[in-house]
């Protein structure tokens, strides 16, 4: 997500099997915002008025063959809440 010209949240990293996917259409990513970095609060690229895009070289796309979007689904969720639950676990201290 952008907001005010930054990145405000990130879902995570392309990823082949879904994005490059040739048997996948449906999420099929052809072109990306620039920025600065990858990560939250980087600044995003502006050309004149508008985003600056990176188009994706075909050479990147795949067959992975079908995707289980719910399995998938779940277990991204599965691990963000255990991301949430390392961040919230005390640290060790000696």
């Amino acid at each position: 997500m952008i907001t005010a010209s930054r990145i405000a949240d990130l879902s995570g990293w392309i990823d082949p099997v879904t994005h490059l996917n040739l048997d996948f259409f449906s999420h099929l990513v052809s072109s990306v915002v620039v920025a600065e970095k990858l990560e939250k609060n980087a600044k995003i690229i502006i050309d004149g008025n508008e985003f600056m895009y990176a188009q994706v070289d075909s050479s990147a796309y795949d067959h992975y063959g079908e995707v289980d979007v719910v399995g998938r689904t779940d277990q991204m969720r599965r691990n963000i809440h255990a991301m949430d639950d390392r961040k919230k676990k005390p640290k060790n201290t000696k």
